[in-house]
């Protein structure tokens, strides 16, 4: 009994696949031992194919057979005998059978057994002057405008897969996420911590301007009704009033001053630094209030205060702005596109969706000289605006419902997903559709043109994949960092997502 399972453990299935497999392991053995391993796209290509065939074959559940006699390998045509029909040889009769390798061009010669073998006739008789349009044997190295090309045509040509997270938020019941996350952000926008980061800073900074006038202005999510409960607290410092004044780039003086301030936040036991960044468009301290445990982005920039006015206005007068701010402020994160295309980007993207709407007006007719008699300057920009009803405006207050979100966000994402961000702008000043990048610099108001002639360095940059308005500093694109696979990435996700949203569910 125990010399029949030896036996049979001695014999191999004449299976087709026993001789390739054969072969194919006594190469890999071979280039395994090799120090310099290569690869290369086409050989990464068969090898994937390799393991997926295997895949398939083994998914099949191929019958497991074992032979009953031992099978001699015949001179002539193999005796269909043993298991089943089946032809089984000792594993020594395998060495017995090499394979061959014909050369075409040579009219079929034999040019060995080995593939080491095979290599060294081409490379001998039939070598290619030129390979892969190598010089001298060596590849030219590409240079950083071809391989960014190449890098661009590869990612234009993925699909990317919307995130398992996004898919939960648009699939899932919104009503519990609006629950817990309006009512976390309408508690942020007053809290008594901000009085005490107000007071503590006021006391770090008076000692040292002593001969200045220094205010704070909050402003951020956290201000607007946006906010959660990692956010950080936006902060403008205002030294020696320099509310009205408009800096591009910040000045050195704005540097020096910055400087003091880390100088004042490191000596404090009050404030623990995080981070300096001098080179941003608005250079900020990130810094953390101990006592309440709060972060804060200190600037010394006036807009960032002004822009919240406009969107804590907006948000009270259309409250659906405000959800649906929120609820596109929860993709972004899930998304991971938050580096580029920032909350308040995506908030001004919001506003222009619902002016297109009749939901909201234009930040030009809120800054008309009819509705707003006292102008409120920061260098050249207008930074208030009429704080009318919407009725007074021609516009409707609409009732806020979870179906009304849903479908405006929807409706939102539709939008974006086919917008032709080549040709036109989101642009929440003018308020209106097809508002074309080519002719926006001579649509600008005279404010505009006054400091673009004066400050050509400083136009809005319009050369961008995606262009984003600041509706107050009109000479700032919000979305400027965007590259083109984030926008792509964005659009991919807006439209797989609006998709989503169009399926029925039970909320």
């Amino acid at each position: 009994m125990a010399e029949n399972q030896q036996q049979h453990i001695n014999l191999l299935y004449l299976n087709p696949l026993t001789l390739e497999a054969s072969y194919f392991l006594e190469t890999l053995e071979e280039v395994n031992r090799k120090n310099n391993l290569q690869l290369d796209p086409y050989l990464t290509n068969l090898l994937e194919r390799i393991v997926v065939g295997i895949e398939k074959y083994l998914d099949k559940k191929p019958t497991y057979i074992i032979p009953k006699a031992v099978q001699p390998v015949p001179n002539s045509q193999p005796t269909v005998t043993g298991a089943g029909g089946l032809t089984f040889v000792p594993p020594s009769e395998l060495q017995k059978i090499k394979r061959t390798f014909n050369c075409t061009a040579c009219t079929h010669r034999i040019v060995g057994t080995t593939i080491a073998k095979a290599v060294g006739h081409l490379a001998e008789q039939h070598p290619n002057p030129n390979p892969n349009g190598t010089v001298n044997g060596q590849r030219p190295m590409p240079t950083k405008q071809e391989r960014k090309r190449v890098e661009v045509e590869a990612r234009s040509k993925m699909t990317i897969q919307l995130p398992k997270k996004v898919k939960a938020l648009a699939t899932g019941d919104i009503t519990h996420m609006f629950k817990d996350k309006y009512q976390v952000a309408d508690k942020l926008k007053v809290m008594p911590e901000y009085d005490d980061i107000e007071k503590d800073l006021c006391k770090l900074l008076t000692s040292t301007f002593s001969n200045e006038s220094v205010r704070i202005y909050k402003f951020g999510s956290r201000i607007t009704g946006i906010g959660t409960c990692s956010s950080d607290l936006d902060v403008f410092v205002d030294i020696g009033n320099s509310f009205h004044t408009f800096e591009h780039r910040a000045s050195k003086n704005t540097l020096f001053r910055l400087r003091i301030l880390r100088g004042l936040f490191c000596a404090s036991n009050e404030w623990r630094i995080i981070n300096v960044i001098e080179q941003a468009r608005v250079p900020i301290i990130k810094t953390c209030h101990l006592a309440s445990g709060i972060e804060c982005d200190i600037c010394l920039n006036s807009l960032g205060f002004c822009n919240t006015n406009l969107l804590k206005y907006i948000f009270e007068t259309q409250p659906l702005a405000q959800y649906m701010c929120i609820y596109l402020k929860t993709w972004l994160e899930r998304c991971k596109l938050t580096e580029q295309i920032s909350t308040y980007s995506m908030a001004l993207m919001v506003i222009y969706f619902l002016q297109l709407q009749q939901l909201l007006p234009s930040i030009e007719l809120m800054q008309h000289e009819e509705s707003l008699p006292a102008k409120q300057l920061v260098g050249p920009w207008i930074a208030n605006f009429a704080q009318k009803s919407l009725s007074d405006m021609g516009v409707q207050q609409i009732e806020v419902s979870v179906p009304l979100i849903k479908e405006k966000v929807k409706e939102l994402f539709e939008f974006y997903a086919t917008f032709n961000y080549e040709r036109y702008m989101v642009c929440p000043y003018f308020g209106r559709k097809h508002v074309a990048i080519s002719k926006i610099l001579k649509e600008m108001p005279k404010r505009y043109t006054k400091y673009a002639y004066n400050n050509p360095e400083s136009e809005l940059q319009i050369q961008k994949p995606m262009v984003v308005q600041d509706p107050i500093q009109l000479n700032h694109n919000v979305t400027k960092a965007v590259t083109k696979y984030a926008l792509k990435t964005f659009v991919d996700f807006c439209a797989q997502t609006a998709a989503l949203l169009a399926t029925p569910s039970p909320n």
